[in-house]
């Protein structure tokens, strides 16, 4: 887009603009959200009484359905080529008192299995970016985990099968009602900001929330909440 704009206006615009830079680096859900864009002035110096012509272009950002798909089983396929940043916001699975550890994968088109993370709560640093991969349009990728039960591993629940055990949400999607966690207000405190009070998930367009559950126990259970993983990956 062109125009005319007085020097004043200039100013005002370069401001604007510099506030909208500033805030791309507050955090990867707001950059999802924020329009970029760029702004050229034909003129380093502009004389009173005289005008500038401008040229700019502005590029909203994309929602999540207009970047990727996601399958019935959570499987995650890409309609253009996008860089996938996967956080862990954290680990809630225990006996007792006793806290036990998850291993949590992601793959690549069907391909072998590849290591995320592997941990209890305390080790969880949600700021870390643990996969950084650049995917191409047209790929899948599916993430799975499973947890110790204190002899042995208990199943292994990933996207690539459709289960209850392990889901996969966007922005304004419904928790899972049959999650009791989502009704009765115990909703773990590293998943609280990405709740709402409507039982909406808050996340950036662009990101995409994964929820597990990692024992045996059947939906409606008390024991079965859909928090003992929580993953957040986000697309660029």
């Amino acid at each position: 887009m062109k125009t005319n704009a007085h020097p004043r206006a200039v100013g005002r615009l370069l401001l604007t603009l510099g506030i909208m830079a500033a805030s791309l680096g507050t955090g990867h859900s707001q950059q999802n959200t924020v329009p970029r864009g760029t702004l050229d002035v034909d003129k380093t110096l502009v004389r009173v009484g005289t005008r500038s012509n401008l040229t700019w272009n502005i590029e909203y950002p994309a929602a999540i359905t207009d970047i990727v798909d996601v399958n019935p089983t959570g499987t995650i396929k890409t309609k253009k080529t996008l860089r996938m940043k996967v956080r862990v916001l954290g680990v809630a699975f225990q006996s007792g008192n006793t806290l036990l550890p998850l291993d949590a994968y992601w793959g690549l088109n069907g391909g072998s299995w590849q290591n995320l993370f592997y941990g209890t709560g305390p080790t969880v640093n949600p700021n870390s970016v643990l996969v950084d991969k650049t995917v191409k349009k047209d790929e899948s990728v599916d993430f799975g985990a499973r947890g110790w039960g204190g002899s042995s591993w208990l199943p292994f629940n990933h996207t690539r099968t459709q289960t209850k055990y392990v889901i996969v949400l966007g922005k304004g999607s419904k928790a899972p009602t049959y999650a009791p966690a989502y009704n009765q207000n115990s909703v773990t405190s590293f998943l609280k900001p990405y709740i709402d009070s409507a039982g909406k998930i808050n996340i950036g367009d662009r990101d995409l929330i994964i929820l597990w559950e990692a024992s045996t126990a059947s939906p409606g259970s008390i024991y079965f909440d859909m928090q003992d993983l929580v993953v957040l990956v986000s697309f660029e």
